[in-house]
């Protein structure tokens, strides 16, 4: 049932397993869902306003910030963070902007979920890989992340944006850098979505376990293991946490296509909200 409620319907089983909300789902996408990809690929970023933040002693961060259509004087936004994978990487402000980025500035998505899209640029790494004692993958945060985390404050303090409503969104290095700016800030987000990323050492996960989390991870998965998205589920649910974990069968390094552009998995996000 968790699978058909984010939208994943290709041949899924589900099951509690100590507290982690567990589906496993067969990687098999359609043609008309390659095609989704390659259309997104080429979608405007006209929605996708550039700035830039300043640093002190630094080059600025370039950004782009997505703002609701029209939005109602006195109503608050939520906010969404997408911290970007290594491809992302630069200063040119247009890497991030993949096809999972620019299914957010779509009018569609725009008009379903008004709200702001955060889409910073580092110029280094936002998360670090190392073994921990087990062998285990794991990341600690970047220098640059620190700075993206200022800038999410910036943008809070700035704009009418809802300060329980702030969700942090990611693949790849970004799903690691999103997990480790929350562990340096636990208070901040209202909700993770973490694709095929690192995450940290699992004796971090306590101060997170009250955080809806959402895993989505591929057993094929050869850049980024599987078993670290498996181990921080459990982590989290022995913390008293209910992370909800999808395992793609047979699914390498990449975001299922499916996921750009399923409307569930926003709902879910979407509904989270701090007390």
């Amino acid at each position: 049932m968790l699978a058909t409620a984010l939208g994943l319907t290709a041949g899924h089983a589900c099951a509690a397993q100590g507290g982690v909300q567990a589906s496993s789902v067969t990687y098999a996408p359609t043609a008309a869902q390659l095609q989704a990809v390659e259309t997104l690929k080429q979608a405007s970023i006209d929605a996708f306003a550039p700035a830039e933040f300043a640093r002190a002693g630094k080059a600025p961060l370039p950004y782009r910030l997505v703002s609701p259509i029209a939005p109602e004087s006195g109503k608050k936004y939520p906010l969404v963070v997408i911290f970007h994978s290594s491809g992302g990487v630069g200063s040119d402000n247009l890497l991030p902007l993949n096809a999972f980025t620019r299914g957010f500035g779509s009018a569609e998505s725009r008009r379903d979920f008004p709200a702001y899209v955060l889409v910073p640029q580092t110029p280094g790494r936002t998360a670090n890989y190392e073994k921990d004692g087990r062998g285990v993958r794991i990341s600690k945060a970047g220098a640059d992340l620190a700075d993206v985390m200022r800038l999410v404050e910036d943008i809070a303090r700035h704009h009418p944006v809802d300060a329980k409503r702030i969700y942090a969104v990611g693949f790849s290095m970004g799903a690691s850098a999103a997990l480790d700016a929350a562990v340096a800030s636990p208070g901040r987000f209202a909700a993770i979505v973490a694709m095929s990323g690192v995450p940290p050492e699992r004796s971090l996960a306590k101060p997170l376990a009250g955080i809806p989390t959402l895993l989505i991870h591929g057993t094929a998965d050869q850049e980024n293991p599987y078993e670290g998205s498996q181990i921080w589920a459990k982590a989290l649910a022995a913390a008293g946490g209910q992370p909800v974990f999808i395992t793609y069968q047979g699914m390498d390094h990449r975001i299922a296509p499916e996921l750009l552009t399923a409307r569930p998995w926003r709902e879910w996000m979407f509904q989270q909200k701090q007390p």
